[in-house]
């Protein structure tokens, strides 16, 4: 499997690595081509702007989508072969603006992916929320409904015209493990109320890749 050469059924893993004042981290994403793919470079190139697209959405200003990887989800063979990842070069910023200030990156936009069993996945977003989308519950830290609602909209209205269209040959999925490679379609992407905390240095983001 490479990413120069897709069938129907592969899987691949998108990273996206952002940067903001010195500091840098990652979100990845799986995907599942839904058919043979003829010409796999411009496919791929679709497939990071989708995700550009969709971060572009998700992110502050301050916030620069730095790169995407894309690589075969499974490891690497060996010997190291080019073939098995790709890396693209973004340098766009976010362009969810407006709410004041920005909160700092250990507050983090939570998104569900909805499946149709089993648990929801979690997407974790820093960089993507600021001080007048904030507030209380308790002793939680939650997202007002205003600006949750207004994030639901945006994250639709993405799955609806920009993901989910014919010209697309891949579909979002969960994938887990190595032998036994478990995949679950994501039917919907769905923004939570609760505002997560995850310090710097946090595993969860920290997507170390050889093609970096």
């Amino acid at each position: 499997m490479t990413v120069s050469n897709i069938t129907s059924g592969e899987i691949f893993t998108v990273r996206l690595y952002k940067r903001s004042s010195g500091l840098t981290w990652g979100n990845n994403y799986e995907v599942r081509a839904s058919q043979d793919v003829a010409f796999a470079q411009t496919a791929i190139i679709d497939l990071v702007n989708r995700f550009v697209d969709l971060e572009r959405r998700i992110h502050r200003p301050e916030v620069t989508i730095d790169r995407a990887v894309v690589s075969t989800y499974v490891q690497d063979s060996r010997p190291y072969n080019p073939d098995s990842f790709t890396s693209i070069p973004v340098n766009l910023a976010g362009n969810n603006s407006g709410g004041g200030d920005s909160l700092p990156v250990e507050y983090c936009l939570f998104v569900r992916r909805s499946v149709a069993t089993g648990r929801t996945g979690k997407l974790l977003y820093r960089g993507a929320l600021a001080e007048e989308w904030a507030t209380t519950q308790g002793l939680r830290a939650v997202l007002t409904n205003t600006f949750r609602n207004a994030m639901q909209v945006s994250l639709n209205e993405w799955w609806g015209t920009v993901w989910q269209v014919s010209a697309n040959p891949f579909e979002l999925v969960m994938a887990s493990g190595d032998e036994n490679l478990q995949v679950r379609v994501v039917q919907a992407l769905a923004v939570s109320g609760n505002i997560v905390i995850k310090q710097w240095g946090n595993a969860y983001f920290d997507r170390t890749n050889p093609a970096t």
